[in-house]
């Protein structure tokens, strides 16, 4: 696609656009709750586990992949075994994740307050898609882009870089909307601005940079980027409108 010519926010979809934990119900009704709870929380670690051992090694497989085998390990560690077509149909739900309540509410305001918006997810692109669309979000992107074509996951630099390089944009000219405190730390190592959507109310990661910009939700993400907007009104990008920060090198 052409440049872009605003303020460009690449927003992470797992965790902070849609819940991947909410997949519980459907695991619910296969097993207990309390076990659905537990394999629906070690999926997902291992999920994002798996992900940095493939980049790590250069043994890429892609997400779908990588998810179907999280889920596996989650089963046989809780003491459950499903055939394979449950299990085929329990990755197929990654496709209808539901988004949180303040994603749309917080999309629109930021749509509204002249942002362009793009998903920069290490989901497969037909996942990010489905995902997307069936979410109803699908209208405040303009860009959907997977970390596949690069062979490597987040927080790996070259996904960043990559995203830039589509959009036609410096890495400071882009800001990284994630609530994973590794993908803030790897944008930030990158050269992005940053932008932690801190959905659980912890603390940050004690290694790399703190974030740019902190909120607890997107709603609250937009409220905070109009404050600094208002405090710099000539500024026209991403780098400028957002708090300068020291590095540490």
């Amino acid at each position: 696609m052409s440049a872009l010519n605003h303020e460009v926010l690449a927003f992470d979809l797992y965790g902070t656009l849609v819940d991947p934990i909410a997949i519980s119900q459907e695991l619910a009704t296969l097993l207990n709750i309390e076990d659905a709870n537990r394999v629906a929380q070690l999926w997902r670690q291992k999920q994002i586990e798996y992900s940095f051992r493939v980049t790590m090694m250069d043994r890429y497989e892609n997400f779908e992949y990588i998810t179907m085998r999280g889920l596996e390990f989650a089963l046989a560690t809780s003491g459950h075994s499903l055939d394979a077509t449950v299990r085929e149909s329990l990755v197929e739900k990654y496709d209808s994740l539901h988004p949180f309540p303040d994603a749309a509410t917080g999309l629109k305001l930021l749509a509204e307050a002249g942002y362009e918006m793009v998903v920069l997810s290490n989901g497969t692109p037909k996942m990010i898609r489905s995902c997307i669309e069936n979410s109803g979000l699908a209208e405040y992107f303009v860009e959907l882009l997977s970390a596949d074509p690069m062979r490597a996951f987040k927080p790996d630099r070259t996904v960043y870089r990559f995203a830039a390089g589509k959009l036609g944009c410096s890495m400071s000219e882009m800001c990284l909307v994630s609530c994973n405190a590794f993908d803030i730390v790897g944008a930030s190592a990158a050269g992005m601005r940053t932008a932690w959507v801190n959905r659980s109310g912890g603390p940050f990661d004690t290694i790399g940079d703190a974030p740019d910009v902190t909120a607890q939700t997107i709603t609250e993400l937009a409220a905070v980027l109009k404050s600094w907007r208002q405090d710099r009104p000539s500024a026209t990008q991403c780098a400028s409108s957002l708090p300068m920060r020291r590095r540490s090198e």
